[in-house]
């Protein structure tokens, strides 16, 4: 964006929010060098967070019966009291268990992944990995109907979500991100869960067209039948989960893990996996200032518009830290890789896409 095309505006915002925000740049969070870069991310995301949420509160499609139970008024979790003492820990409490397959959907997959990079607002993997886990459990035995699970796997988010919570405030860290917390806005925290951690669909006469983490991992399919729409594991789906075991919402996971994961995209996720090796290129071995990421990624991609390039680089970024290929803060207002980063820029460079 041009100089010609900002203004300058004066807002009064409360001195105690001013200084959080200052807090925050400070301390090299979110790799934010100045007020206004912060400012522009945060209204951009509220952007995108009103006018997306809006567009899918749609429903389910006409012909699928949803849920005879709603989420309206199903509980929120345990309270800080109800958490049994063995599970006061975050790791604890979010770790994913081993899973031997199940029920694998094949030959009947209907689902028609995007084939894109996942949209930046799907900015930790961890929810997402828990949520294929909740899959497993619904969907061992034979596929069930999607729109069931989604309402099961809102109902068990917004319970962990409170856990989480308190968990952020006796510890400080930040555990929650994805996971609905706020049920003041709770269409908002579901619709956003259900679009940025699970992934959506949208059924056609004889395919479904799929978009968000588990479709386009190819981890979760979609059988289609005179009932509706069916979720379940693909077999990438299982192997994946079982390579996950031990992993939990504290970050970053192990170097094992990461190669997992990334080996995964490399098959299945092509497009998933370009955004990872952007961003280790986009860094380098020197380090890399916010604007010089945001400059390389709209390079890689310049159909996409500035808010796009942020909002997807902030998103990958994120998900590298998650993952231990980027060091958790700047140093010194840079990127910097972290040393399994680097070796992997090393190894990956030459066979990624783009």
């Amino acid at each position: 964006m041009s100089e010609a095309d900002k203004r300058i505006m004066r807002i009064a915002l409360p001195v105690q929010l001013i200084r959080e925000m200052d807090s925050v740049i400070l301390r090299g969070l979110g790799g934010y060098s100045t007020r206004a870069e912060f400012i522009e991310d945060a209204i951009h995301e509220r952007i995108l967070e009103l006018t997306i949420a809006g567009v899918e509160d749609a429903g389910p499609p006409e012909h699928i019966v949803a849920p005879t139970s709603t989420l309206v008024d199903a509980p929120l979790g345990p309270t800080p009291a109800d958490v049994p003492p063995g599970m006061r820990d975050a790791a604890t409490a979010t770790t994913i268990a081993a899973s031997d397959p199940g029920f694998v959907i094949e030959d009947e997959d209907a689902s028609v992944p995007e084939g894109k990079p996942i949209f930046g607002l799907h900015n930790r993997d961890f929810p997402s990995l828990w949520a294929l886990a909740e899959l497993a459990n619904f969907a061992r035995e034979q596929p069930t109907p999607i729109e069931s699970f989604y309402a099961q796997a809102l109902a068990a988010a917004w319970a962990l979500g409170a856990t989480l919570a308190d968990f952020e405030t006796r510890t400080g860290k930040k555990y929650t991100p994805l996971f609905p917390t706020n049920p003041e806005k709770r269409k908002a925290a579901e619709a956003a869960f259900r679009m940025f951690a699970i992934g959506d669909y949208k059924v056609g006469a004889t395919t479904v067209a799929t978009h968000g983490p588990l479709f386009e991992w190819r981890v979760a399919a979609v059988t289609l039948g005179n009932d509706g729409p069916r979720i379940g594991l693909s077999a990438p789906g299982w192997k994946l989960l079982s390579a996950m075991e031990g992993v939990s919402v504290e970050a970053p996971h192990s170097p094992e893990q990461a190669l997992s994961f990334l080996d995964h995209l490399v098959e299945h996720a092509p497009a998933d996996y370009s955004g990872f090796i952007q961003v280790l290129r986009g860094i380098g071995t020197d380090g890399a200032t916010r604007q010089d990421l945001l400059g390389h990624f709209s390079n890689v991609w310049p159909d996409w518009t500035d808010n796009e390039v942020s909002t997807n680089a902030a998103g990958y970024t994120a998900r590298a830290r998650e993952w231990g290929l980027v060091e958790l803060k700047q140093i010194k207002g840079r990127y910097r890789l972290t040393s399994f980063g680097i070796n992997q820029l090393a190894t990956r460079n030459a066979g990624a896409l783009q």
